[in-house]
C-alpha cells in the first residue's frame, strides 16, 4: 500500500500527464509550453520544475515569458 506522500505525488504527476496530453490534441494555432499550461493548470514553478526536470528558475522564467506573448 503506498503512503500518503506517495499517492501525493502520483496524483499530481497524472494531473500532468493528462494536462500535457490535452495540450497536444488541441489543434491551438499558437502552441503554448508545458510550463504555461501547467502553470494555468495551478502548478507552482516547483511542482512543474520537479514534473520536467528542469530548475525552479527556469520554469518561472518560461512562465513569465509565455504570459507576456
Amino acid at each position: 500500500m503506498m503512503d500518503d506522500k506517495t499517492l501525493k505525488e502520483l496524483v499530481t504527476v497524472m494531473k500532468a500527464v493528462v494536462l500535457m496530453q490535452v495540450q497536444l490534441l488541441t489543434e491551438a494555432p499558437k502552441r503554448e509550453k508545458p510550463e504555461v499550461v501547467l502553470a494555468r493548470a495551478g502548478f507552482t514553478p516547483k511542482e512543474i520544475a520537479k514534473m520536467l526536470n528542469k530548475g525552479e528558475h527556469a520554469v518561472a522564467k518560461a512562465v513569465q515569458r509565455g504570459k507576456a506573448a
